[in-house]
């Protein structure tokens, strides 16, 4: 077994590697998903702008809807995601889930 890794290692060295840096890459991609501050920040950014006049009314209204319906889709993304995590999680019909308390030992 050991001596197949060895021999396999030109070929499996790069594959990993790859591997490695596509997840990570989703990783990343999923957290700026999900990661609505810098939408926030412009949100502020734009009311500030329009405050100090570099921008007008209608510039203001057409931006702010584009940023609002982005936030809109990442509170929606976030739901997703904690509905499937949920899902993963619950038991399938008719399998019985356990429940564990654990009590201190000062009430015991």
């Amino acid at each position: 077994m050991i001596l197949f890794k060895l021999l396999a290692l030109p070929i499996t060295a790069p594959v990993a590697g790859i591997r490695y840096c596509l997840e990570k890459t989703v990783e990343y991609a999923e957290a700026q998903m999900t990661d609505d501050a810098p939408v926030r920040e412009e949100l502020l950014e734009l009311e500030l702008a329009l405050e100090e006049g570099r921008v007008t009314e209608g510039e203001f209204a057409e931006r702010e809807a584009l940023l609002l319906a982005r936030l809109r889709e990442i509170r929606e993304y976030r739901r997703q995601m904690a509905r499937e995590s949920v899902e993963a999680s619950a038991p399938e019909l008719g399998e019985e889930r356990t429940v564990v308390i654990e009590v201190p030992e000062e009430l015991e």
